[in-house]
């Protein structure tokens, strides 16, 4: 006897249309989670200088903030206009990060790949890796002079450390079973490296050149406080002298608004380049 069972199983239809609002919804409310804190506070910062509960001298008024910016913008900073100060720094930062990133990883595939390299540069590096970069701007200063060659390499260092270390990290955690079999495959060493350990390596490598980049906007204040007249850091220090407490927010809030438009930049090349990380 023969049983014949027979089911209609109803396809359920996919919906991507579904799929995309639901996404786009949820990229619309972390956006609003994302500048509901930084609006309240701000908010909170107008209010309380408006209503003089904290003395502007301390923390001035946003709206103070925004004119003296103006302000800035029409009539420029010790007669220099704003804009020239503005790109002063951002040459000082953005040749500095780019040589140092050169730098460090060049230095960085090298001793994460050879370990003779490594060993060479070991106990250098672990002198270097403790020691602010600040403590050598005086060494600088008397190497380099006072010009932007002093100001650039200060820079320069702080981020080249990062990038390397970070560098040294991503060619090292490449797993071994991908360079054996690529090794059984016939690829010889240049093969390996180009097609195997700096793919896995490329998420570090970004990784570091994003926290290199934020130092060395942090340190490109400092070294524009030695002997200069133009830069975002020259604006601060001669607003810090005066009491100029607008102006003095207005330069660090500069320096902010760059060094966050700038992670965006890397971020953004970062997503295009690693892919494969989502």
């Amino acid at each position: 006897m023969q049983l014949n069972v027979s089911k209609k199983v109803d396809a359920v239809p996919f919906s991507g249309p579904d799929l995309q609002t639901q996404a786009l919804r949820e990229k619309v409310t972390l956006f609003a989670v994302a500048i509901a804190i930084p609006s309240l506070i701000l908010i909170v910062w107008e209010m309380t200088t408006r209503q003089g509960w904290v003395d502007e001298l301390f923390l001035p008024s946003l709206s103070g903030i925004v004119t003296e910016f103006f302000a800035m913008i029409r009539k420029g900073y010790a007669g220099t206009p704003l804009v020239v100060h503005v790109l002063a720094s951002l040459k000082r930062v953005f040749m500095a990060f780019s040589i140092g990133t050169l730098v460090g990883l060049l230095l960085g595939l090298l001793m994460g790949y050879y370990k003779y390299v490594r060993a060479a540069f070991y106990v250098l590096t672990e002198i270097l890796r403790p020691i602010p970069p600040l403590a050598f701007i005086t060494l600088f200063i008397l190497w380099f002079g006072i010009g932007e060659v002093s100001k650039v390499l200060i820079i320069l260092y702080a981020g080249a450390l990062i990038v390397m270390l970070n560098t040294i990290s991503g060619v090292q955690s490449c797993p071994k079973d991908k360079i054996l079999a690529a090794r059984t495959l016939g690829a010889n060493d240049m093969a390996i490296f180009l097609y195997v350990i700096l793919p896995a390596a490329l998420p570090n490598i970004f990784t570091g050149m994003r926290v290199a980049l934020s130092v060395d906007f942090g340190i490109l204040v400092a070294a524009e406080l030695l002997a200069g007249n133009q830069g975002i850091g020259y604006i601060i220090q001669d607003a810090s002298t005066f009491f100029n407490v607008e102006g003095l927010f207005v330069g660090i809030l500069m320096i902010g608004f760059f060094g966050v438009m700038s992670d965006i930049i890397l971020r953004f090349i970062s997503r295009r380049i690693v892919h494969w990380q989502g």
